[in-house]
């Protein structure tokens, strides 16, 4: 069953952020067999106050979201995301299923 990655965060360095983690994040994702769905800012406020920028990205299962997040290779990715952005949240959820 699909696997949904759902990060929320403030982009405060753009530059580096499209520079240099989007193109080696989307290397990392691929290998993964992710799919990208929601990415960038334009996010509209329903409630609150969101960051400016929201991600969601499908994987074949939870398995598959956890191995990208755990891949010894997106770790120094990872810090370049850390150090360009704030106020981040984010969850891993499996779809869900009708009836379910």
């Amino acid at each position: 069953m699909a696997a949904y990655l759902i990060l929320m965060q403030e982009i405060d360095d753009r530059d580096r952020y499209m520079n240099e983690y989007v193109p080696q994040v989307r290397a990392l994702l691929r290998r993964h067999g992710a799919e990208f769905l929601v990415a960038g800012p334009g996010v509209e406020p329903a409630e609150g106050d969101p960051p400016n920028s929201t991600v969601v990205i499908r994987f074949v299962d939870t398995n598959a979201a956890w191995g990208f997040l755990n891949d010894p290779d997106y770790q120094p990715v990872k810090e370049i995301r850390l150090s360009t952005t704030s106020r981040v949240q984010m969850v891993v959820a499996p779809e869900v299923t009708p009836g379910g």
